[in-house]
């Protein structure tokens, strides 16, 4: 197993990834850059995989804490590995349960979530990777429920979603009284489809604002928005 990991080095900590579990993606790097501008206080990863998105909002927020829920036990076991080595440590803590088994004493301020969501598909070999991908494990109606359970009364939310699976989420929410005031969708030129969505809300009720981010411009360069958002994290960006 372990001789299969990869090692992804960022500026400040490093994360082995991959078998169990997923490959680090730069949609979901993207969207650790993203959530971390945004994370407060007491924040909670669901379904953490490698530890990405937590190992990011430790970096990017000396005051938050982050609690890492990851249901399959040796992905578990590996983001435990990874906190381990991080020089956040002190601020991280991965926690082995089903998001809907998970009942703390307390709210939290900030949810993320990179969740499952493929339905109907023919399941992966690996059971690692078919927890990670598929959303028998986590549907969407299963995360909305979860957030409205744990999160606290001015704490706010973040997903990452494919365009059609947010719409079903966004319907779920909303008979929850919680509600996506921030879409911002992700694309690997300025002339391709969209390849995910990263939203935020809250339970407050507000007009939801919308814009496009694109990884590479027409010239196949970097974009701009997105060497900004990396710059903390990727090593090929220079501070």
């Amino acid at each position: 197993m372990a001789e299969n990991r990869s090692l992804f080095e960022f500026k400040q900590f490093s994360l082995h990834h991959g078998n169990p579990g997923l490959k680090i993606s730069t949609e979901a790097c993207l969207f650790g850059a993203w959530v971390s501008l945004k994370a407060r206080g007491n924040c909670l990863d669901i379904g953490t995989g490698c530890g990405l998105l937590a190992s990011m909002i430790a970096q990017a927020n000396t005051n938050c804490t982050v609690k890492a829920l990851e249901i399959h036990p040796e992905v578990t076991l590996l983001a435990a590995e990874n906190f381990e080595k991080s020089p956040f440590k002190e601020r991280l803590q991965v926690i082995q349960s089903d998001v809907s088994a998970y009942h703390p004493d307390e709210k939290f301020d900030f949810i993320c979530s990179n969740p499952p969501f493929f339905t109907n598909h023919l399941p992966a070999t690996d059971q690692a990777r078919h927890m990670a991908i598929h959303a028998d494990h986590l549907s969407s109606a299963d995360l909305a429920a979860s957030i409205d359970r744990l999160l606290s009364e001015g704490g706010e939310f973040a997903v990452l979603y494919p365009e059609d699976v947010l719409v079903q989420f966004e319907k779920t929410l909303q008979t929850k009284g919680l509600y996506i005031h921030e879409k911002v969708t992700i694309h690997s030129n300025p002339s391709s489809p969209v390849l995910r969505v990263m939203a935020c809300g809250s339970r407050k009720e507000k007009q939801t604002e919308e814009r496009s981010l694109h990884i590479k411009t027409e010239q196949c360069e970097n974009s701009p928005e997105f060497i900004e958002l990396l710059r903390p994290y990727y090593i090929i960006f220079p501070s």
